[in-house]
């Protein structure tokens, strides 16, 4: 299993690659690709020729998924969210020109969605999805045995925002409390900054420090 990171957009938000092996048709998705600037992704990408298989999207704020129509232009792959944040993708280039300044296209409608429970598969790699609203409607935790891509909902040391339009605090805490039945080796990729271990999180993320305590 190989894990490629790229911080893309205004906003440092992380791309991931994640692939079978670093070896010619192995198996590969895009995590996140929150960027019109894509460059260096599609480059590591078609450099060790790997089969890009899909686009999964933690979230649909624009710092997550304002690239995924440059990847599908080189890449015809399914791009798949939560339903519950369709609003937020379909008006994705809006927020680029508020946020940003940028004009862009509307993003095409996503291939697929998904919602809590169901699995996710690359070669013998299994994801489960969470759904774990506060950050957004529609936010999603993509967990296997080993690792776990947490969007926006838990960082090192601290959590997604709540306070933007769509966000829910009540749910984050709610989202949070079922972060915490999450085993302690479980090695968690946000959707900013590095990685960490839920163990580390369980113990000094005030955020989640607080829910165990009135657990």
């Amino acid at each position: 299993m190989i894990i490629q990171s790229f911080v893309v957009s205004p906003f440092a938000s992380n791309c991931y690659i994640l692939a079978e092996a670093d070896s010619p048709g192995a198996r590969a998705v895009v995590i996140d690709p929150g960027d019109l600037a894509l460059e260096p992704v599609i480059s590591w990408l078609t450099e060790r020729r790997l089969s890009v298989e899909a686009i999964w999207c933690t979230h649909a704020h624009l710092d997550h998924v304002m690239g995924v129509d440059v990847l599908r232009r080189h890449f015809p792959v399914p791009a798949i969210i939560h339903p519950a944040d369709r609003p937020l993708w379909d008006t994705v280039h809006l927020t680029v020109r508020q946020w940003l300044g940028r004009d862009m296209a509307p993003l095409a409608p996503p291939d697929a969605t998904w919602d809590e429970g169901d699995e996710v598969q690359l070669g013998s790699l299994r994801f489960r999805i969470w759904h774990t609203p506060g950050h957004s409607p529609g936010s999603v935790c993509l967990v296997g045995d080993e690792i776990a891509f947490t969007g926006d909902t838990v960082f090192a040391g601290s959590i997604g925002r709540t306070d933007l339009p769509g966000s829910d605090p009540a749910a984050m805490q709610r989202s949070l409390k079922r972060v915490l039945d999450w085993p302690d080796e479980l090695i968690l990729y946000p959707g900013h900054m590095g990685k960490t271990v839920m163990k580390h999180e369980r113990q000094w993320n005030p955020f989640l420090q607080d829910l165990a305590e009135h657990a």
